[in-house]
């Protein structure tokens, strides 16, 4: 069975209304509170601090994770605005960009919106299904999942274009939900780069403020284009997440746009196989990973942030002695498309870091993985800020 990932509240967080850039309501009418920041916190350490370790059904994790070569691909989630989206395509427009737009369906009721959706198309762009009204899907039943979903996919067809990408609101989502939407024939479509744009949007002044998102360096409270910058730089690329919804996003995309012209990076859409083959339905390369079986480090031949894989070589009780890949960790390990869940752990008593699977499905609950057993582990933190986490985990037996 999978598993689901959690959250870490921020409990004393009051609400945050969205506004634009000089005050005014920019038709995002939703509440800011302290449960879809703590969404946007998982995601983010999903994403920028490999906590995918805690779900393998994440809807913020996309499966390609290398290899942009410096190809970015801009998403707009949230629309259609018919103030702001005009504004977000003429840019395009003007630079010859396609794009990648999440919509939610509420949005489609009035002439404008409509007409926004038909210029989307008409240009060239994607229309992505973004769920009805921006639920968080992770926190409501399957048959309000599906409702929310096909009320949009309709809302798609409607405009002629058949649907291929959705997008969970704030990244959000159950193992129940990422199969339905799969079920749809939709590729589940996360991020590799959170542009912190409805952060920046949410003083109504351009300002980012710690208690909003923690994770915007100091240095750049008051700079998402330097902000947006450093992650795509550290990333090399990447699908990058903004809302098309705000004033404030508008208004500074076209500086975006410039400044990675200038270093050096191009434009692609998310159906770009060669960018995202993975994403695209490609199957991964067989190569080894965390939790397949070894004898020695060679037979562990992978990376994780510059890390290698190595073979943790026990003797299990009554057994002879046998190994599974792993690789140095702390607080977080990567995941891998089609492969376990993982977990940071220590297998020294407490002094390193090592990833291992999760007990799941895909590995017989660990009964795959020669002797070991599924047993309660402690996350291993170390320098990093994870929270204190268990999990069933395959460990020598």
């Amino acid at each position: 069975m999978r598993r689901i990932s959690f959250y870490f509240p921020l409990l004393a967080l009051a609400p945050i209304v969205l506004q634009g850039a000089c005050g005014a309501s920019d038709d995002h009418d939703e509440t800011l509170g302290a449960n879809d920041i703590a969404a946007w916190e998982d995601a983010y350490q999903q994403t920028d601090m490999g906590k995918v370790d805690s779900s393998g059904c994440s809807g913020v994790v996309i499966p390609d994770k290398s290899g942009f070569a410096k190809r970015v691909a801009l998403t707009f989630d949230d629309g259609p605005n018919p103030a702001t989206t005009p504004q977000v395509l003429d840019i395009l427009k003007q630079y010859g960009i396609k794009a990648t737009f999440f919509i939610n369906g509420k949005r489609v009721t009035s002439d404008a919106a409509r007409a926004v959706l038909a210029r989307i198309l008409e240009e060239g762009h994607i229309l992505a299904n973004h769920s009805q009204n921006h639920l968080n899907l992770k926190t409501v039943g399957i048959a309000k999942v599906q409702e929310e979903v096909q009320k949009t996919h309709d809302v798609i067809l409607a405009t002629g274009a058949t649907p291929r990408y959705f997008r969970f609101p704030f990244g959000s989502a159950s193992c129940a939900g990422v199969d339905l939407v799969e079920g749809y024939g939709y590729a589940v479509t996360g991020w590799h780069i959170d542009s912190a744009d409805w952060c920046f949007a949410a003083s109504g002044s351009g300002h980012c403020s710690q208690s909003t998102f923690r994770f915007v360096p100091d240095g750049y409270r008051d700079d998402m284009v330097g902000y947006v910058m450093s992650q795509v730089k550290s990333k090399n690329g990447g699908v990058l997440l903004f809302h098309d919804i705000h004033q404030n996003t508008a208004s500074h995309l076209s500086e975006v746009i410039q400044k990675l012209k200038d270093g050096g990076f191009s434009f692609v859409n998310v159906d770009d196989a060669a960018a995202f083959p993975l994403l695209n339905g490609a199957t991964p390369a067989p190569t080894p990973f965390v939790g397949d079986s070894c004898k020695s480090d060679t037979e562990c031949n992978f990376t994780d942030n510059g890390k290698s894989g190595s073979c943790h070589l026990f003797t299990p009780a009554g057994g002879a002695e046998t190994g599974f890949c792993t690789v140095a960790c702390e607080g977080y390990c990567p995941d891998k498309s089609g492969k376990a869940p993982t977990f940071c752990t220590s297998l020294d008593g407490g002094t390193t870091g090592s990833c291992v699977s999760k007990a799941d499905t895909s590995n017989g609950n660990c009964s795959k993985i020669a002797g070991t057993a599924a047993t309660t582990a402690n996350r291993f933190i170390g320098s990093s800020n994870a929270s204190a986490s268990t999990a069933q985990a395959c460990l020598p037996n």
